[in-house]
């Protein structure tokens, strides 16, 4: 009987942690939330702990800050306060600005989580995953993060570690913001290749806190340039030549045919002067036509085109100043790899 529970027992165990393993971190983390609510500290203790052992890709910074705070706050109320002390430092490790709610943590909890927080001194550094700017006129931003005052120096060196820029040099009492136009210290645009952004406590002690760095992929790209506007649709500013020509087409044939019809209509007959006044009369009358029905300039349609077209070239003027400004500088698309602790360098 014995025999047959512990095998039952061994059996329900290994099915359990075969169910565990299968669940990803974030159902982890939810259920051993669930289970610190129930007041159930060994079971939101184990959960908690294997959600955070996932691999690194299972839990975002943000939901790994809510783990560390549950698995600190479960520690501290199963009577493992050296532990709640290393949760709660790797949590200030993790993001320097983090604070617990106060609406959902007890006391105990906040109080001893800001009591760590003044203990460990921290810094990191945060930074958009990519940024695309144009030199000398767009920026690159980076947040530097203190859990308390701290005096850094805020560099992009080359991924051999050589010193292209320094950005900052100073104090940091909570967070500063950084920002890089994408050049080197020469003037010239950063070329193709892997940067560090690093962030160095300027006077290294043991304990204080830790150099921070992000790996920063950075290609150039070609300038884009803007489309010239389109030409707006004009108004005629002259009336149509059409009837004028016309009337004097309509003169001269008239006149011709006054002349010519009869000598074709009766062999033989010549044309007399009266035919040929005739004709002529015509033809006046055509060319008076033509002089009543000359082209006039519209006044309203030119003040209204006279507008559009001033319009019109200054953001034609705009584009072309513009587009010569961006063939002056260099697009530069940044991608920025995960924070990671900079190694120490050796005296």
């Amino acid at each position: 009987m014995t025999r047959a529970f512990i095998v039952l027992t061994m059996s329900l165990l290994l099915g359990g942690a075969q169910v565990l393993r299968a669940q990803s971190a974030r159902e982890l983390l939810g259920q051993g939330v669930r289970a610190y609510q129930a007041l159930e500290y060994d079971a939101a203790a184990a959960l908690l702990e294997e959600s955070l052992g996932r691999d690194s890709s299972g839990l975002a910074d943000s939901l790994r800050a809510r783990a560390l705070t549950y698995l600190g706050a479960t520690e501290l109320f199963r009577g493992q306060r050296d532990s709640a002390v290393a949760t709660f430092r790797h949590l200030v490790l993790l993001n320097p600005r983090y604070r617990p709610d106060e609406l959902i943590f007890p006391p105990q909890v906040t109080n001893l989580f800001q009591e760590v927080r003044r203990a460990t001194r921290a810094i990191a550094v945060a930074v958009p995953p990519v940024t695309e700017l144009r030199t000398r006129i767009e920026r690159f931003t980076a947040r530097v993060l203190t859990s308390s005052l701290a005096d850094v120096t805020v560099t992009l060196a080359r991924e051999d570690g050589t010193l292209m820029r320094q950005l900052y040099s100073g104090p940091v009492a909570d967070s500063l913001l950084v920002s890089w136009d994408g050049l080197t210290a020469a003037g010239t645009a950063a070329t193709d290749g892997r940067y560090l952004l690093q962030v160095t406590p300027r006077t290294p002690t043991a304990d204080g806190p830790r150099a921070r760095q992000v790996l920063l992929e950075v290609k150039q790209e070609p300038p884009d340039t803007l489309a010239w506007p389109p030409e707006p649709p004009f108004l005629p500013e002259r009336t149509s030549s059409g009837p004028a020509f016309r009337s004097l087409a309509a003169g001269l044939v008239t006149g011709a045919a006054a002349v010519a019809l009869p000598s074709i209509m009766a062999q033989g007959k010549d044309a007399t002067g009266a035919r040929f006044a005739v004709g002529a009369a015509v033809g006046i009358a055509g060319f008076v036509g033509f002089f009543a029905h000359k082209p006039r300039p519209l006044e309203a349609n030119v003040r209204k085109n006279a507008s559009q077209r001033d319009a019109w070239m200054k953001k034609l003027d705009g584009v072309k100043t513009e587009n010569a400004t961006r063939l002056r500088t260099m697009r530069l698309v940044v991608r920025a790899g995960p924070e990671t602790f900079a190694e120490r360098r050796s005296e």
